[in-house]
């Protein structure tokens, strides 16, 4: 782990069986937001400001260390007096007695956050960013991860499904396999649109191998590939914010990125029992 940008506090500390923590600097209130009277006199316990989410590793890390060479380290995140959430590395040896039962616990504590919070966008770049696939709907630009993209086929006659929803165009024949078709800007809600001779079917997987879909686009651009660094995924204000998971800017302007798998539910195209990819549509 990088240590240049992680706060040392270097705070000593005794931890007890009971779970209570004595602070021998004024430091754990910089860290915690709590004093180090509020440990030692019981107002506060270290394990009550761990996040619960992270508590039952953590203290499995304490026995991992007690049945070995009774030191261990564990990451993990507390809970500040004020709310805000840190990580902590903290690096301890275990003080046993005579009948190896544990006397107190020492160590230091570091903060982790900042190193944390570097990691997590770099996993979020590498998440987000691909190649992408290009296209219009209205004259609003979208982008759609190629690896989800099956192929690109003209306009078909399109077999409409009886009770599906509207934005459910129908069926086609794709090689003997019946594919559901969805007219993407209707069910976005986006209006005035036209049809054009540059309309398409783009071929994509559904999510949890449901099989294939096609979705109507009023043209196909490109293929590019976008940066993570580049996508802002803070879309939750947006309008179509529950079928996107981010947003790229590009030189001809604002490009849409579409999650496919929140976008194409099977329950949502595929009427139960209506029909099945192998039928075949005449």
């Amino acid at each position: 782990m990088d240590l240049s940008r992680i706060k040392i506090f270097n705070v000593r500390y005794e931890g007890y069986a009971d779970g209570s923590v004595k602070f021998f600097s004024d430091l754990i209130e910089e860290l915690t937001g709590y004093s180090k009277e509020e440990f030692s006199e019981g107002k506060v316990t270290w394990t009550g400001i761990m996040h619960p989410g992270d508590l039952a590793a953590a203290k499995e890390a304490v026995k991992a260390g007690l049945k070995g060479d009774k030191t261990y380290e564990r990451d993990y995140r507390i809970i500040t007096k004020n709310g805000e959430i840190k990580w902590i590395l903290e690096l301890s040896q275990i003080i046993c007695d005579e009948n190896g039962k544990i006397k107190t616990i020492s160590g230091i504590l570091l903060d982790t956050t900042y190193q944390k919070k570097l990691e997590e966008e770099e996993a979020r770049h590498k998440r987000l960013e691909g190649k992408y696939l290009n296209f219009l709907l209205t004259n609003e630009e979208f982008g759609l991860r190629v690896d989800k993209i099956k192929e690109i086929i003209q306009m078909v006659e399109i077999t409409a499904i009886p009770d599906s929803q509207e934005y459910v165009k129908g069926v086609i024949n794709l090689r003997g396999k019946v594919i559901p078709v969805v007219d993407l800007g209707l069910k976005l809600g986006l209006s005035n649109r036209e049809t054009n001779d540059h309309r398409c079917i783009i071929v994509t997987e559904m999510p949890g191998n449901k099989g294939l879909a096609g979705i109507i686009a009023d043209s196909v651009l490109d293929i590019s590939f976008v940066p993570g660094r580049e996508i802002d995924d803070a879309v939750q204000d947006h309008l179509h914010a529950d079928y996107i998971f981010g947003m790229a800017k590009t030189d001809r302007g604002v490009r849409i990125l579409l999650d496919i798998d929140r976008t194409l539910v099977p329950e949502e195209i595929i009427p139960r029992g209506e029909f099945s990819q192998e039928t075949r549509v005449e």
